[in-house]
């Protein structure tokens, strides 16, 4: 089945830029696999290489969140480039913000990690979603983040009248991903655990299946 829209944040905005590109699931997992890939320190090289190997053929859209009014922003179509990628995955602290036609960029998954309401904002009302994520791998930090995203974080409650036609599937691994340190370094081990994970989780779940609207206004924070 082939999506009329695809959105992406954090790293997903990576992934959904090669899928809206063409991109196969083999030949996402072979990218992943390669030791460049993954390496944060050759971030736009990576990207450089998903955008020429890729052009969209489906409407995409990415979201950044603006650093100084920590708001969320949604750019989409032919208006996306390599810094507007680059931006989403900046992990404060770890990658550093964007700046974008006068604005600082960074982190599109921030305020929220799975962005629904980008999608339900462009139209969408058939969705499926991928939380990559459910999970912060560091326990130190879990707490603040959480506690950070239910003060901050971007949860706009859904357009008048959409609640009876909307349905949407999240897919979502039951377990953790691994620590800090295995979600920021390359190793090939965990890239294959995680492509399991993401395939079992992907076998488990039934088309189309309606959720309440509240599966929107929290990220699926286990």
């Amino acid at each position: 089945m082939q999506p009329d829209l695809i959105v992406g944040a954090s790293v997903g905005s990576l992934n959904g830029y090669a899928i809206a590109g063409g991109a196969t699931p083999q030949e996402l997992a072979e990218f992943w696999l390669q030791p460049a890939s993954a390496n944060f320190s050759k971030l736009p090289e990576t990207i450089n290489a998903l955008m020429q190997r890729y052009a969209l053929q489906t409407d995409y859209a990415v979201i950044l969140t603006d650093l100084l009014r920590l708001r969320p922003r949604i750019f989409s179509g032919a208006e996306i480039t390599g810094r507007h990628l680059a931006a989403s995955c900046a992990i404060p602290g770890v990658l550093r913000p964007h700046k974008i036609d006068g604005r600082w960029y960074f982190d599109g998954g921030l305020l929220n990690p799975l962005p629904v309401w980008a999608a339900v904002e462009l139209g969408a009302t058939h969705i499926v979603a991928l939380h990559a994520l459910p999970q912060i791998p560091s326990i130190l930090l879990r707490p603040f983040v959480t506690a950070f995203r239910r003060v901050a974080g971007h949860h706009p409650p859904l357009p008048p009248g959409i609640e009876k036609s909307l349905e949407l599937t999240v897919i979502s691994t039951c377990d953790a991903i691994g620590s800090m340190r295995d979600a920021l370094r390359w190793k090939r081990e965990n890239i294959e655990r995680w492509l399991h994970m993401g395939y079992s989780a992907a076998q488990n779940i039934s088309l189309p299946k309606c959720y309440e609207k509240d599966c929107l206004r929290e990220p699926l924070e286990r």
